[in-house]
């Protein structure tokens, strides 16, 4: 038992209620209703133990026994001898329930009576943060975080920045081009060299027909982040055929080193390099792409087909190549987060496994 008293820091106190003892001999035998029951009895005579209490209700929580957790936790804000960091810790606890069960009003309630919590201010700002962003609610989630003192606020920029993505994306679907420019004032106000945001200013002068304009934005994402520039690549090379700068369009197909990872963009990425480089050059030049780059979906599809269609020899090494190609050609995987390794098949900005931004690749 020596643990026990060591990890929720309590007192070697021989008149510990028996309930206390009987709740240790349930949990440990995994009956955890059982447990909770012995463990409340203890709480309503026993002060000692509220450490212990906020630790199981945190444990029943990470197992995604959110009930369980819930039912601690409001059981030990409803005493009234609890000491103000106490009250503070297990309103703090329940708010994270409710979050994580989604009843999102009531976790807002919780995180805005922390705000006035000198220890817990900085991370009810975050809750909330994480309420409005679950919601889309990117202003109210702006405003949250510059409420942040100012060391907390700089290390918030680039997520700042994304919100202000969102609202210029939404613009920029509505055709609200000067909201859209707006906003993306503001985030490139927040960091500089911002990927997403030289992607979508590309995208406000795409919308306004400004090609010439739209290219020197894209093309800067090259030596950037060249997985955003692929999520663009058709409509960078439309953009330099509307400017009829040919010359240019070739340099640019083969200096860019990322393959587009969608269908419909790399159809239009193969049948420019046909256009510009020529069948065979246009050949060279995929496969040259794959062995730097790796198989995407459509580009194992696009040989695939090169292969099936060809009249080489029917050898072992040439089956192996076309089964290979024909596996990969349904790859379900295509960015992966640089942050905590998950797998997708789009590219998000935000990564819902472990929240890094901008960490897909």
């Amino acid at each position: 038992m020596r643990w026990i008293y060591r990890k929720f820091g309590l007192a070697r106190n021989k008149n510990l209620n028996s309930d206390y003892f009987k709740g240790l001999n349930f949990l440990l035998n995994e009956e955890t209703d059982k447990a909770i029951e012995a463990f409340i009895k203890v709480l309503e005579v026993d002060d000692e133990t509220v450490e212990l209490h906020l630790a199981l209700g945190g444990l029943f929580r990470r197992k995604g026994q959110v009930d369980r957790a819930t039912r601690i936790h409001q059981n030990l804000i409803a005493r009234t001898n609890l000491t103000e960091r106490q009250r503070y810790e297990a309103i703090h606890e329940l708010a994270q329930d409710y979050y994580k069960a989604g009843w999102l009003d009531r976790a807002e309630g919780l995180y805005d009576e922390l705000k006035g919590s000198e220890t817990y201010r900085c991370a009810a700002i975050d809750g909330l943060c994480s309420i409005y962003q679950q919601e889309k609610e990117w202003l109210q989630a702006i405003d949250i975080l510059r409420q942040h003192d100012k060391a907390e606020r700089s290390q918030r920029a680039k997520q700042i920045a994304h919100y202000y993505c969102e609202l210029a994306e939404t613009s920029l679907e509505n055709l609200d081009l000067d909201a859209a420019q707006e906003y993306l004032s503001e985030a490139s106000n927040e960091t500089k060299d911002n990927p997403r945001v030289t992607l979508l200013q590309g995208e406000l002068c795409y919308q306004k027909e400004d090609y010439l304009a739209a290219i020197a934005y894209w093309e800067k994402l090259q030596s950037s982040n060249a997985t955003a520039l692929q999520l663009v690549m058709a409509k960078l090379i439309t953009s330099y055929q509307q400017s009829s700068d040919h010359a240019a369009l070739k340099q640019q197909l083969l200096a860019i080193t990322a393959i587009p990872k969608h269908g419909q963009d790399f159809k239009v990425w193969h049948q420019a390099l046909v256009s510009v480089l020529g069948e065979q050059e246009a050949q060279s030049t995929v496969f040259s792409r794959v062995q730097e780059e790796g198989l995407s979906g459509p580009a194992a599809n696009y040989l695939y087909n090169i292969v099936a269609e060809s009249t080489a020899s029917n050898d072992s090494m040439y089956q192996l190549l076309k089964e290979l190609l024909r596996h990969a050609k349904r790859k379900q995987v295509e960015y992966t987060c640089r942050g905590c390794g998950f797998d997708t098949k789009l590219l998000y900005w935000h990564c819902q496994n472990c929240g890094e931004w901008d960490s897909f690749r």
